[in-house]
């Protein structure tokens, strides 16, 4: 019966931050979109708009990443060792990464080169990294 409980609050703390993670990265994404798109659409490059969008995204960013780390901390030890070696060769594959593409327009392999190829990069990275080894511990 204590077994049960220790479960499920363990449960209802990781349901938690899952949700909190995912509405502070809900709002990450949308002060990008505004500091992205606003300028153009909304207040015709005026640059104190400008600069208060930039400050809510840098703001945001910040909340988001707290809430990354609240989430880490509520998990078990197996997902947080499986999280954290994801996050190391994420590093590890967008370090490499960055650094190549960065010198294709150097290279004249590409005209220029878009920082949301390396975004893209970096997440499918880590998502396949925390399900292969996610899937690896478990069959253990």
């Amino acid at each position: 019966m204590a077994q049960d409980e220790n479960t499920s609050q363990f449960q209802r703390g990781i349901d938690k931050t899952t949700r909190s993670l995912f509405i502070f990265t809900s709002l990450w994404v949308l002060s990008t979109a505004l500091l992205t798109f606003g300028p153009q659409f909304w207040w015709h490059f005026d640059r104190l708009s400008t600069a208060l969008a930039a400050i809510v995204n840098v703001v945001a960013g910040i909340v988001m990443i707290r809430a990354f780390f609240n989430h880490l901390q509520s998990m078990d030890e197996l997902q947080q060792r499986t999280h954290l070696e994801a996050m190391a060769l994420t590093l590890g594959v967008t370090m490499i990464f960055t650094v190549l593409y960065g010198s294709f327009p150097t290279a004249q392999i590409l005209e220029t080169t878009y920082p949301s190829v390396i975004l893209v990069v970096m997440s499918l990275t880590y998502i396949t990294a925390v399900i292969s080894l996610w899937l690896k511990r478990t069959r253990e």
